[in-house]
């Protein structure tokens, strides 16, 4: 009997605990910017503007995925996490880094506009800006980028996982 009563408990304390675990909802890369079409995906890139890597055939590499639309598109936050907003004049423009654990960041830049406010929760699918073309652009666009631990990783399979 008493057997049965701890298995009763241990049950009951593991379904508890169950239900608390964090989901980490991921929408595709579709559902960032609706109607928007890839112009450049990640990886190795014939572009001199796009970083430095040894690895790569041209020796450059695209950290993300270009997603292009027309300026002032909305642009949505793929994950849930906190929103830390920035500027880099020189590369990214306006920027939204959302923090979805301590190892994860999703990145949108280029923007035209902020719709979050710095260290905001947002949640998946939330409008987190416009798509601009600020920064070293060459169109309107959203540069789309996740990195993990520092490193730039491809967002489509990270995202459709």
């Amino acid at each position: 009997m008493r057997l049965l009563a701890i298995a009763a408990l241990a049950v009951t304390v593991w379904l508890v605990t169950a239900t608390q675990v964090p989901t980490h909802v991921r929408l595709p890369v579709g559902s960032v910017v609706v109607g928007a079409i890839i112009t450049q995906p990640f990886g190795c890139s014939t572009l001199d503007l796009e970083p430095f890597d040894p690895l790569c055939p041209w020796h450059h590499i695209h950290t993300g995925i270009d997603l292009a639309a027309r300026e002032g598109t909305e642009v949505h936050s793929a994950t849930g996490g906190i929103a830390f907003l920035g500027f880099d004049s020189a590369g990214a423009g306006n920027f939204v880094a959302v923090a979805v654990d301590t190892h994860v960041r999703v990145l949108y830049c280029h923007l035209a506009a902020f719709r979050v406010v710095q260290g905001q929760a947002v949640t998946p699918g939330q409008v987190i800006g416009l798509l601009g073309a600020t920064g070293l652009a060459t169109g309107p666009h959203v540069h789309l980028q996740v990195n993990i631990d520092g490193r730039p990783v491809d967002p489509a399979p990270f995202l459709d996982s």
